[in-house]
């Protein structure tokens, strides 16, 4: 109706209107709502659930006998007067002809189309799968441009103070050496606000590609200061043969499973290429009555025919088209079989690489951080007591900052790697 707003709009406006809402606290965006809104606002869900519908409509009108064809028609009129009555021969023809397909084939065409229409949930739950694994990307990325920042910005005040002091402590009288530390501390200064502009080009780059996912007015709500707490799956696959088994339930897979009975079932259409067709028939002529000086009447004809093709010469028609039917179902196999694989070999770099970054992370959180805090501390204790370089209290606390950042780093990592875990171990809870 025009000028109202259809459900899934009014539930994107009310999702954003909440967002907003969080956007004036200190939540945030989170990326659980983030993933919903995606999910909400994707109409390629919408789509495949208008394909659906459409395939089973179109599955009735497959398995119906197609509409019988009516023959009228004139036969044998005399040229020379136009006479309907002047001729024996000369009759009114009415005919109804009824096709029938060969063997089961209307039966077969409409579970193909319910077929292919049972494809459609499983690549839905597919979809959302993919959508929230693309979108926890894209948050993560920009969670970490908006916390490296902050954590720029916060070290800068530092790097500034670190500048005052060395030009409180520069005189005449200190030589070029005080020189030299002032010049280092101002270029430290310039290099971060170049960091800083490459991160708020990233952070830039990262929201525009959030626009395809999300409504644009929900890049203005600020992201939750805070990382969601993910954690790894609790799924331990050892070898393929054990994956096999558990990828049976995928949504890729569950999809792929329907496009091998597609093709099992096309294998059966094609089969019914080696039975005949028919085409039944039963037709009425009309004779008028015999004008010779007296009127003599004359029989109507009914007529009763039956078509049928003879499939006899099949080596070089129905038998290739056999033959590749099953070629095409074999095909749909192997597909199904590098899926697994795939799925497989994507899981166990996943895990490796989980299992990395959890070593690293625990480095950083157990000694690097805290020795790098140790040496900054103790690198500017003695510069300013006039026993240290001030290139090493600059190296120290470039240094923690790296370190501060790289951390943050490996933690959006580890969140990423797990959100791909929970892609590739998704499962789709519907029926066959």
């Amino acid at each position: 109706m025009t000028g109202m707003m259809c459900p899934k709009s009014l539930l994107v406006a009310l999702f954003i209107y909440n967002a907003t809402a969080f956007g004036q606290s200190p939540q945030g965006l989170t990326l659980d709502e983030s993933i919903e809104l995606a999910i909400l606002n994707d109409d390629w869900l919408s789509v495949s659930e208008q394909d659906e519908q459409a395939l089973r409509e179109q599955s009735i009108a497959s398995g119906e006998l197609p509409d019988p064809r009516m023959t009228v028609g004139l036969s044998n009129l005399p040229v020379d007067t136009f006479r309907f009555s002047q001729e024996p021969m000369t009759q009114l023809r009415v005919g109804v002809d009824q096709y029938f397909p060969r063997g089961d084939t209307l039966e077969i065409l409409r579970r193909l189309d319910i077929l292919r229409s049972e494809v459609n949930p499983h690549q839905r739950e597919e979809r959302k799968a993919a959508v929230t694994l693309e979108v926890s990307n894209l948050w993560l990325s920009t969670y970490f441009a908006e916390q490296a920042i902050l954590l720029i910005n916060n070290d800068r005040e530092l790097f500034e103070q670190l500048v005052d002091i060395t030009s409180a402590s520069y005189t005449t009288a200190a030589g070029l050496a005080r020189q030299q530390d002032l010049v280092r501390a101002e270029l430290e200064l310039v290099r971060l606000d170049d960091r800083l502009a490459m991160l708020r080009q990233q952070q830039d780059s990262n929201k525009e590609r959030l626009a395809e996912w999300l409504p644009y007015e929900s890049l203005s709500v600020p992201l939750s200061p805070d990382l969601p707490d993910l954690l790894p799956p609790s799924e331990e696959l050892q070898s393929l043969e054990e994956a096999g088994e558990f990828f049976l339930s995928h949504p890729i897979v569950r999809a792929q499973d329907k496009q091998i009975e597609i093709a099992q079932t096309q294998v059966e259409l094609t089969k019914q290429l080696f039975k005949p067709s028919f085409n039944v028939g039963a037709g009425y002529g009309y004779r008028d009555d015999a004008q010779t000086g007296f009127s003599t009447d004359r029989s109507d004809f009914f007529t009763l025919n039956l078509n049928f093709d003879l499939p006899l010469f099949t080596e070089n028609r129905q038998k290739p088209r056999l033959r590749a039917s099953h070629y095409r179902a074999s095909a749909r196999q192997t597909e199904r079989i590098l899926l697994i694989k795939d799925l497989f070999a994507n899981y166990q770099q996943a895990v490796a690489q989980l299992d990395a970054l959890d070593e690293r992370e625990a480095i950083f959180n157990d000694s690097l951080l805290s020795q790098l805090s140790d040496l900054s501390d103790a690198t500017l204790a003695s510069y300013t007591a006039d026993e240290g370089d001030f290139e090493e209290v600059m190296r120290a606390y470039i240094a923690e900052l790296n370190a501060s950042i790289e951390l943050l780093q490996i933690d959006v990592d580890r969140l990423k790697i797990i959100s791909l875990l929970d892609y590739l171990l998704s499962t789709s809870e519907l029926s066959n």
